[in-house]
């Protein structure tokens, strides 16, 4: 990627961040930001069957795109990059559920909820998968999310035009329960999940 892109996208991930009221897990070490808010959307059942109403409260996670840019700059293969985004989230689990469980909020809250384009291989990690309600919303989001794609990947525009519809944006999610389980302080953080 360019270096002054790259220069340029750090500027503005400043305001994004500040705008959205996102928190770091840890800045410069977890590839998850995360805000505490409530649930819209139809309900969500999770593979242990918990359910996620409308109104609960969630922490909604993010991919820290910058972040991951920036561990990617310079990286051509698309292999690669893969197995770099599905380490890195594996790595940044455990944290997220120490971040969880010292929340004040804790007890309220259900799970946690993101939105992606790139769900392949993430049900082995504890994720449930569902489909999202093209609103405008949506639609702007999986706009910015193929412009973020184009930009991180080494065949960005290639692979946009390629996936066009093929990239579904969808809602990734997973109960409280099963992420304290999977990834709390007691838990492996490699081995199982792959």
């Amino acid at each position: 990627m360019n270096t002054n892109l790259l220069m340029l996208w750090g500027y503005w991930d400043e305001i994004y961040q500040r705008c959205t009221r996102l928190t770091y897990i840890e800045k410069g070490n977890n590839i998850f930001r995360v805000v505490p808010l409530r649930y819209r959307g139809e309900s969500l059942r999770t593979s242990d069957e918990r359910i996620i109403h409308d109104g609960d409260l969630i922490l909604k996670i993010h991919i820290h795109n910058y972040y991951f840019a920036t561990l990617c700059s310079g990286v051509k293969d698309e292999l690669k990059v893969a197995l770099l985004l599905r380490r890195h989230i594996l790595q940044s689990l455990p944290r997220l559920a120490a971040f969880l469980e010292a929340m004040e909020e804790r007890e309220q809250i259900k799970g946690i909820v993101g939105t992606t384009m790139l769900h392949k291989g993430v049900a082995p990690l504890g994720f449930s998968i569902s489909d999202v309600p093209m609103s405008w919303f949506f639609r702007y989001k999986r706009w910015y999310l193929r412009l973020m794609l184009r930009i991180v990947h080494p065949n960005g525009k290639k692979r946009v035009q390629t996936w066009k519809q093929d990239m579904p944006l969808k809602r990734v999610y997973m109960s409280k329960e099963l992420l304290l389980e999977r990834y709390g302080q007691s838990k492996p953080t490699t081995g199982d999940a792959f």
